[in-house]
């Protein structure tokens, strides 16, 4: 499946298409896509005039169809209409692609689905949609390079290395982490370190996500409490962020419980996306727990990301309540 470096390379070919079906979960490569094509067909990725942003549920087919056939510009015959959120079109997507097929020539369509309704909807199999997935980093290493450089700044191997072993599973978090460190002393020339990064990001020795992870996996939850109210209280850290962070050590976990693991390193990173310090971290603690105590954590983890995302509980407590259940597994 095509990545956003492959969609970039046929913007930049001028190789356009009036509609491209997206996979995505974050915002990140979206708003990159977008501005994309708002410099090529529009001159400027800061020009919005002819540029609709929409989202599903927000929006009704025939209000869609509407803005896509009957909208005059004084500017430009153009315009770029990018939809989020076309789950929400469940019981209309026999209309929503009837309407894709007819769409104004003029037109240029970014269709954005959740990656994993997709899958399940099998859409990504369809033969006559090509889709883009946007939920995953290609070429990690050089992406949070590029990232760093954008701010005039560089990043040494072992912070690269150490980022990478705690990269949330959101590109947005991603991004945003990488912004408030580069931003955190703008001015500097120095090359960021490892020893930099922690004192960017708030890290004290010992109390990292890493060393919570290995408390918690240790059932030492006095240690995890302690270290979680430092990352929350002093680093400063997201919660939802944090959250990010513990799913994946316990996919990585689940990854090595349930698959056999004989492939090199690379092999690894290739197909299940685990890389670095994560590797040597899942293949000492891959035993601890069974694929039910596993799925049970991820199960808790689930939960408590939608009441952050949903509710108003207090968010300290409801991790503290998720650290000490996870201790207790």
């Amino acid at each position: 499946m095509k990545t956003f470096l492959d969609f970039e390379k046929e913007i930049k070919s001028n190789k356009l298409q009036n509609v491209y079906f997206i996979l995505s979960n974050d915002n990140y490569y979206i708003s990159r896509a977008s501005g994309l094509l708002r410099e090529k067909l529009f001159g400027s990725k800061d020009n919005r005039d002819n540029y609709f942003l929409k989202y599903a549920d927000d929006i009704s087919l025939e209000e869609l169809f509407d803005l896509n056939n009957n909208f005059p510009s004084l500017f430009s015959n153009s315009k770029i209409i990018v939809l989020k959120r076309c789950e929400k079109y469940s019981r209309k997507l026999d209309d929503l692609f009837e309407f894709v097929k007819k769409s104004d020539p003029d037109s240029y369509l970014l269709i954005c689905f959740d990656k994993d309704f997709a899958k399940d909807k099998k859409l990504d199999k369809d033969k006559d949609k090509e889709f883009y997935d946007f939920t995953e980093i290609p070429e990690i290493k050089n992406w949070i390079r590029n990232e760093f450089a954008e701010y005039g700044r560089k990043i040494g191997d072992d912070a690269l290395e150490y980022l990478e072993d705690n990269i949330p599973q959101s590109i947005d978090m991603l991004h945003l982490e990488i912004e408030k460190i580069c931003t955190y002393d703008p001015d500097s020339t120095v090359e960021i370190n490892k020893d930099i990064l922690l004192k960017f990001t708030g890290y004290d020795v010992e109390f990292t996500p890493n060393d919570l992870m290995k408390s918690i996996l240790r059932n030492d939850s006095g240690k995890a409490v302690q270290i979680l109210d430092n990352l929350l209280n002093k680093a400063g850290l997201s919660e939802i962020y944090l959250v990010s962070i513990i799913s994946n050590y316990y996919f990585d976990l689940l990854s090595f419980k349930s698959a056999k693991f004989k492939a090199d390193n690379y092999s690894i990173y290739s197909k299940y996306k685990i890389w670095g310090e994560r590797i040597n971290f899942a293949k000492e603690y891959r035993n601890v727990l069974s694929i039910k105590e596993l799925e049970k954590a991820v199960s808790l983890i689930i939960e408590v990301d939608k009441k952050l995302k949903t509710s108003m509980l207090d968010s300290k407590i409801l991790l503290t309540s998720l650290i000490e259940e996870l201790c207790n597994l």
